[in-house]
C-alpha cells in the first residue's frame, strides 16, 4: 500500500469513528472529520476546531496522520499515545477508548493494529 492510500484509508476511517457522515454531527457541523481540536489558527467551538470547510478539515486530518505515520507508530500508538513520542490521537485520558478506536481503524484499513504503519508501506513506482 502506498504512503498516499494508508493515510487516505486511516483519515476515512477516523471520520466514520468521529462520525462525520452521520447527519448534523459535530464534526460534520463543524467541518473537522478528524474532530481535531487544535490546528494552526483554525478557530475552536466547543473543543474542537471549526474549520470554515470540510476540504480544509480533511486536508488538516491527512496532514496529521501522515505526520503520525511518520512518527514511526503502529495504530495503538497513534490512537493511545507513545511516551517521549506522541500524546496520542485519542488518548484514554481525554475520555477515549484507543484501544478500541486503533482495532476499530485497523479492521477498516485492513491492516494489524500492532504493526508499525511505515512498514506497511510499498514503494511507490
Amino acid at each position: 500500500m502506498t504512503r498516499a492510500n494508508l493515510v487516505m484509508r486511516i483519515a476515512e476511517s477516523i471520520a466514520e469513528m468521529e462520525g462525520f457522515y452521520k447527519a448534523n454531527s459535530r464534526s460534520q457541523r463543524q467541518n473537522n472529520p478528524g474532530n481535531l481540536r487544535a490546528w494552526g489558527k483554525t478557530p475552536v467551538l466547543d473543543g474542537f476546531c471549526n474549520f470554515p470547510t470540510p476540504v480544509e478539515g480533511w486536508n488538516a486530518l491527512r496532514r496529521q496522520v501522515d505526520k503520525n505515520v511518520g512518527r514511526g507508530l503502529d495504530l495503538y500508538g497513534f490512537f493511545g499515545g507513545k511516551a517521549n513520542v506522541y500524546p496520542g490521537f485519542a488518548p484514554d485520558s481525554d475520555g477515549n477508548r484507543s484501544r478500541h478506536y486503533a482495532e476499530f481503524v485497523a479492521k477498516r484499513v485492513g491492516i494489524p493494529a500492532d504493526v508499525p504503519l511505515l512498514s506497511l508501506i510499498t514503494k511507490e513506482i
